[in-house]
């Protein structure tokens, strides 16, 4: 997603920010339903990516195109982000449709809170069902298994969001995309989403003081993401973005480990 893009997609992702705005959460949820559909659509065809993202071809005639496919079924707002996107310049014709889904997540995460940690809790649901990793990478089944394990337990945004995701993965695994929405959705609310794994799990006053003591040191708003894993044996692991804080025991162990053996 976002993280991937380099150079003019970068630019260009920035510039459909501004267009997209902050929308009331009824319009946040129109704009993201209209975005994955025209995702879908740029997914399905090469040329037709590259028709848009084309810079060669004038504005005017790549805005006429996004008319022909997409005024009977979307709405204005949604028209607009489009035809901005096409008059943008793209390092790759695939970073288009990816923007897209990068500007879908982040109009719904600006009108529902929490979205972040929805999202990243229907991945962790997800990743401890060893038996599906099949089903994860793409498939019929995916839409109805998402709908019956979440559908009552996630905002309507979440579940929208995932069942995009699911939908249209390019390749991706479920898991890893939806990991990466969640991250787009915690940005969008300047928030950091830390990811805590522990040998048992945190009560809520520690989890409490840990978030408000990573927000002091990170200078920002932090999201946990927690799960347990009997592998830590004590202490915890803490990881953001790319960086990793482990003060696990097992960690300890291994490296008094290496230190014996050399």
């Amino acid at each position: 997603m976002a993280a991937d893009m380099k150079g003019s997609s970068r630019h260009a992702l920035t510039a459909l920010r501004g267009v997209a705005g902050t929308p009331s959460a009824t319009d946040a949820a129109k704009i993201s339903q209209d975005l994955f559909a025209a995702v879908a659509v740029l997914d399905s065809s090469l040329p037709l990516r590259r028709a848009l993202t084309d810079p060669t071809r004038d504005s005017a005639s790549k805005s006429a195109l996004i008319e022909d496919l997409f005024a009977k079924s979307l709405d204005p707002a949604s028209i607009a982000i489009l035809k901005a996107g096409t008059s943008d310049r793209w390092s790759s014709p695939s970073d288009f449709p990816a923007a897209l889904e990068v500007i879908a997540v982040e109009v719904e995460a600006g009108a529902v809170d929490g979205l972040d940690v929805e999202l990243m809790g229907i991945a962790h649901a997800l990743s401890s069902a060893k038996e599906l990793s099949g089903v994860l990478m793409g498939g019929r089944a995916i839409d109805s298994l998402v709908s019956d394990l979440f559908a009552s337990k996630v905002s309507a945004a979440a579940l929208r969001i995932a069942l995009s995701i699911a939908r249209h993965l390019r390749g991706r695994h479920l898991v890893a995309a939806l990991e990466e929405s969640a991250n787009v959705a915690g940005a969008r609310r300047k928030k950091i989403v830390v990811h805590v794994r522990s040998a048992i799990a945190l009560t809520s006053a520690q989890g409490d003081r840990l978030r408000t003591a990573l927000g002091k040191e990170l200078n920002r708003e932090v999201s946990l993401d927690l799960s347990v894993d009997a592998s830590v044996i004590g202490g915890i692991e803490i990881q953001f973005d790319d960086d990793m804080v482990d003060g696990t025991i097992a960690r300890r162990l291994a490296d008094a480990g290496r230190r014996l053996a050399s």
